[in-house]
């Protein structure tokens, strides 16, 4: 990502650019009519949450100061907090109708889409950056790719699927006399191509990648979204009886097992079940157990923004009682713990308010029907990154931080 420095102060061009549009958005609106009225209506869910997440921020700021690694700390701030939620705040007061968030998240699939294509690519020439040889496309490392590719697997699909159960119940017939006809704004059997590619590319990718909980949150979620659109959905009287849809569940889960079954055999598999050697399992029980073990010494204020890597490498021999698998690690590798040493317990408890303020909203009666299959769609993908999260942090990252906020933004 392009650099540059304004003063002493570092930027790349993602946050130029969202600090740009807010400064037109305040010079065209004005602060007070434009942001705070229309936020207005979000303070529960969004603006306290939000406000408590910057708070705690501010105090892993001031913890990072009195370490000395403060330089750090204001990039992460900056980049990681501040600018992705202003990109949240200018969604929501922008994006004012359903076609404008579904355009927005067919934007993000498309850049999933070319990052999957650098990672087959990777495949394909071997030209890979990654230490284990691992699909990573850009990044240094592969689970960075499938965190930031898996919910587009599960956005691809989904539309399909939904698409498939429209086309079903009105008449194929009806659909394929629309072929090259623009019908509520878009062209439907491009648009059905473009998520068939979608789908393809970026599940390749994260199979590439190796990420099992990347593959884990793609078919937990699926397997919950099945659940829902059988038993509760607008469309749960016409997949028939209670047998005809636990057949439709068999076959997500044959799937799954499927997937699950065409690792057997393989050392990342061997790995994933190993506890007694070092692997990516016994790895991240060594950071978990670094992580709670901070959580207990610095249960209210944490470590400082970014400063578990300086811990880990200092004390992780002391904490462990043994000598660590891994001298250096970037993070804890688990959302919650990666937030609760960043920014404390305020920020921890932020973290989890929004969780539940996102799926609380599926409690809202309101929504039509164009908007309920949006949300659930939405839903799906943000349960894709709560399960990837327990094994990663989808935050803690410019580009992962701008992804997290897209998606509740949308929900929200």
């Amino acid at each position: 990502m392009m650099k540059f420095e304004i003063g002493f102060v570092p930027f790349n061009v993602v946050e130029a650019m969202v600090y740009l549009l807010l400064i037109v958005y305040v010079v065209k609106e004005g602060f007070y009519g434009g942001i705070c009225t229309r936020l207005k209506g979000r303070c529960f869910r969004f603006i306290l949450p939000v406000s408590a997440l910057i708070l705690g921020s501010l105090g892993g700021l001031y913890i990072s100061y009195l370490y000395g690694d403060i330089e750090q700390a204001l990039g992460i701030f900056k980049g990681w907090v501040i600018m992705p939620v202003i990109y949240v705040i200018l969604l929501l007061l922008v994006f004012k109708k359903i076609k404008d968030k579904k355009l927005s998240l067919n934007f993000y699939m498309l850049s999933a889409m070319w990052l999957s294509l650098w990672a087959l690519y990777q495949v394909v020439s071997g030209d890979y950056i990654t230490i284990d040889q691992r699909a990573s496309g850009p990044f240094e490392s592969a689970n960075y790719l499938a965190l930031y590719v898996a919910p587009a697997v599960v956005l691809a699909g989904l539309k399909l699927w939904q698409r498939a159960e429209d086309t079903f119940w009105k008449s194929l017939w009806g659909k394929f006399k629309d072929l090259f006809k623009r019908g509520n704004g878009e062209f439907y059997w491009a648009w059905v191509a473009f998520d068939v590619f979608g789908f393809v590319v970026c599940m390749a990718a994260i199979l590439c990648s190796k990420s099992y909980g990347a593959i884990l949150g793609v078919l937990g979620a699926l397997f919950i979204y099945a659940i829902y659109e059988l038993f509760f959905s607008d469309f749960k009287n016409k997949y028939g009886k209670v047998w005809h849809k636990l057949l439709v569940v068999l076959v997500v889960v044959v799937i799954s097992g499927l997937a699950i079954v065409s690792q057997v055999g393989t050392s990342k598999f061997d790995d994933f079940l190993a506890f007694d050697r070092q692997s990516s399992s016994s790895v991240r029980v060594q950071v978990w157990t670094v992580a709670g073990k901070l959580i207990e010494e610095n249960p209210f204020m944490g470590i400082g923004l970014g400063g578990y890597e300086r811990v880990y490498e200092e004390r992780a021999l002391e904490l462990l009682g043994a000598e660590p698998y891994e001298k250096e690690m970037l993070h804890p590798h688990n959302l919650v713990l990666a937030t609760w040493l960043n920014s404390g317990l305020v920020g921890a408890v932020a973290i989890s308010w929004l969780i539940v303020a996102v799926f609380w909203s599926i409690r809202r009666k309101e929504l039509d029907y164009d908007q309920k299959r949006f949300v659930a769609i939405v839903l799906t993908m943000f349960i894709v990154i709560c399960i990837h999260g327990f094994v990663d942090q989808p935050f803690w990252k410019n580009d992962l931080a701008l992804l997290w906020w897209l998606v509740v933004g949308s929900v929200i």
